[in-house]
């Protein structure tokens, strides 16, 4: 798949669209950075900071600062984190694929989890804590921590639990529990108020979520055990991808007319690709997402950054699915 590499979940990373969802998580950022009031940057970091030990994702003891104050962070989903509860004005750099929310992207970047971090840079900067993701590999973390940095790195959710309890972890790790601990809180009763809606549903359509259609012919879509599996089956469909053995099968035009899909979830708008060119593909004109005109662009980082912005593309999708049921 030559557009993958910048996805966390082993999905693409890029600028995001822009939609309602997203200026509403936006609002959100802002109001976290005011209300917590344990999370405001220091001008110069303390000479000396308590520090406690914990576990990470690599099940690596890490000696964290008690409030670090200088944070680097290697992944667009910390990043998120971080601003969302608060924490967003101790943050000195990001990777390159940072772009959200807006305050973010100012910061220095130091490369992609894919591709080179810019070490010097880093240690330049003197952090206190650099915060990883899983889509950081193993080598990167080490290659770090020899540098003499803290660097603490933390799994991705696999599921709606395990991204509260994600946030939860960050606000304690940063010093912003009480603002993380409400912000977990609300992303669970969003998920719970679209579980409600979804269960009065009599029929599930059949999904395809498109990734990446560099060959339309053979499109890229999410399988079993992807987020993106987890979040069409809360959002009240079924997945395509969910047939296959692998996490990112290939469908052939031949599979997808076979199985006609009632919906077509185009992750890879980003690139160009619109509900016009799939109409316009070889056969596809026979599918019933293509005759139901139910081709729909969508914002791939509300699916594949496993940040508090993965609600907002629950509630998106699920609206897609079944808009009788979301209707104002």
């Amino acid at each position: 798949m030559n557009r993958r590499g910048r996805r966390e979940d082993g999905g693409l990373e890029a600028d995001p669209l822009r939609s309602s969802a997203s200026s509403a998580v936006n609002v959100v950022f802002v109001a976290a950075a005011l209300a917590c009031a344990a999370c405001r940057p220091a001008e110069v970091p303390a000479a000396r900071q308590d520090s406690r030990v914990v576990t990470d994702g690599l099940g690596r003891s890490v000696a964290v600062p008690a409030e670090p104050r200088r944070i680097v962070s290697l992944a667009p989903s910390g990043t998120e984190i971080l601003f969302a509860i608060g924490a967003g004005p101790r943050v000195v750099a990001r990777d390159d694929h940072s772009d959200f929310p807006l305050e973010a992207r100012p910061l220095p970047a130091v490369g992609t989890s894919g591709g080179k971090l810019d070490r010097e840079r880093i240690v330049a900067l003197s952090p206190d804590l650099v915060l990883a993701a899983e889509i950081n590999s193993s080598e990167q973390v080490t290659a770090l921590a020899g540098l003499g940095l803290t660097v603490f790195r933390l799994d991705n959710p696999r599921g709606f639990d395990g991204l509260q309890e994600n946030v939860r972890f960050v606000g304690r790790l940063v010093g912003c529990e009480e603002t993380a601990s409400r912000l977990a809180e609300s992303m669970g009763e969003r998920v719970r108020a679209v579980a409600r809606k979804i269960d009065a549903v009599s029929a599930r359509p059949l999904v395809f979520y498109e990734i990446d259609a560099s060959d339309p012919s053979r499109p890229w879509t999410a399988g079993p055990g992807t987020f993106l599996d987890t979040l069409i089956t809360l959002a009240g469909g079924e997945n395509f991808g969910a047939a296959y053995d692998t996490q990112f099968p290939r469908a052939s035009t031949e599979e997808i007319l076979l199985r006609d899909p009632a919906v077509i979830v185009l992750g890879d708008a980003r690139f160009g690709t619109t509900p016009d060119s799939v109409r316009r593909r070889s056969g596809w004109d026979r599918i019933a997402a293509v005759r139901g005109g139910r081709i729909h662009s969508f914002d791939d980082d509300l699916a594949t950054r496993p940040g508090p912005r993965l609600v907002d593309g629950l509630e998106t999708l699920a609206a897609l699915l079944h808009p009788e049921r979301f209707r104002r």
